[in-house]
């Protein structure tokens, strides 16, 4: 059987196109890249996560959300704030400038989400959406 017949890689094929899609419009026009925002991103939904806790939110190896991190806290998006109870651990927090490009990102990506998303018909997108519910639960205990 053809690599392409099977669903994972048509599914990585229509990813990657789409996660290089917004990568080139996030690096021109937040100068960061799809995982820098992520990272963003989900500190910016949970303050207080821990880079572990990081990792596994983003679905980034630990090792690149280290590095992902280094470079948002020395450019001053994100902050470390070592908790009171336990100062080996680090919690994680956007900075007010960290905020606004989260806002700015979330625009951006909203509009090419419903550009992406134009192709399909709403009947299309409706049964798009619950396919990808389904599948997302598969195997889940």
């Amino acid at each position: 059987m053809a690599r392409d017949a099977f669903l994972t890689f048509r599914l990585d094929q229509v990813s990657a196109a789409a996660r290089a899609r917004a990568s080139q419009v996030y690096k021109r026009e937040l100068g960061l890249n799809i995982r820098e925002l992520r990272v963003i991103r989900a500190i910016g939904d949970e303050p207080g996560l821990s880079s572990r806790a990081l990792s596994e939110a983003t679905l980034i190896e630990q090792t690149l959300v280290s590095k992902h991190l280094r470079k948002l806290v020395d450019a001053g998006y994100v902050r470390r704030d070592l908790e009171s109870a336990d100062a080996r651990r680090v919690s994680l927090r956007l900075t007010p400038k960290g905020d606004a490009v989260r806002r700015e990102a979330d625009r951006l990506g909203e509009t090419m989400e419903r550009d992406f998303l134009a192709v399909l018909t709403p009947e299309e997108l409706e049964a798009f959406n619950l396919c990808l519910a389904k599948l997302k639960s598969w195997g889940a205990p």
